[in-house]
């Protein structure tokens, strides 16, 4: 393989069950799992997700439509700023960055990887590099790379190639050191966005966050969206 190829992975199945298999697999306290969300406004469908809500990830299809892409501006991420952001490099890897921008910020980062583990060590390597230098540590991983193959094959519908052109896209939504809450989408050159100046723990509790995530997602254009949460007890 030439050196300048880049790397792809199997595109990762969005469902909780193959989120939850790769992130516990690389360290994530059993504490802590994904699982769907199916309203943002809907109280009575809100009250079945378990809470605090750490982060949230949403799928959404891919456009060809100009209109439609996103075109927000994101800060320049910092070694030292508000969130831990990688820039993604792997080919088909946007559900892998949307995992890893949840679990490596906030509260989970702080109090929820297990001792040890690759998450844990990701997060100390990751800590005072750039983006594309982060970047570089999941590719180096062997087991990264192991355990990710795993879980994308093990979905419920048949794994394309890891070169296929995938439609669809995941970003995160995590909070920041400084109480913000970012969009976090590992294709973007630069950075984060702070879509929301102040929040709490739980950011399905903030009707803010709901509001600001519902936007995105009628930005997409499409119904076809899917949202996962991070929650405590899920």
């Amino acid at each position: 393989m030439s050196e300048n190829k880049r790397v792809a992975f199997i595109p990762l199945e969005s469902n909780p069950d193959t989120f939850n298999s790769l992130a516990h697999k690389l360290g994530l306290s059993p504490a802590l799992s994904f699982t769907d969300v199916y309203s943002l406004t809907d109280d009575s469908l809100l009250s079945f997700i378990p809470r605090p809500v750490h982060a949230l990830i949403l799928i959404y299809p891919t456009s060809d439509d100009p209109t439609k892409q996103n075109t927000h501006l994101y800060a320049e991420a910092k070694a030292d700023g508000p969130v831990l952001y990688i820039k993604q490099t792997i080919k088909n890897a946007c559900g892998l960055m949307a995992l890893l921008h949840s679990v490596l910020n906030g509260a989970v980062a702080e109090k929820h990887l297990l001792p040890g583990s690759n998450l844990a060590a990701l997060l100390e390597e990751a800590k005072p590099l750039d983006p594309y230098a982060r970047a570089e540590l999941l590719i180096k991983s062997p087991s990264l790379a192991a355990a990710h193959k795993e879980a994308a094959e093990a979905g419920e519908t048949e794994a394309p190639d890891a070169e296929a052109e995938v439609d669809y896209h995941y970003i995160a939504f995590v909070r920041g050191t400084d109480g913000g809450v970012y969009e976090m989408d590992g294709s973007q050159k630069t950075g984060e966005r702070r879509i929301v100046e102040s929040a709490g723990e739980d950011l399905l509790g903030s009707e803010e966050v709901r509001d600001a995530v519902g936007k995105i997602m009628q930005d997409t254009g499409s119904v076809h969206c899917g949202i996962l949460a991070l929650a405590e007890g899920a």
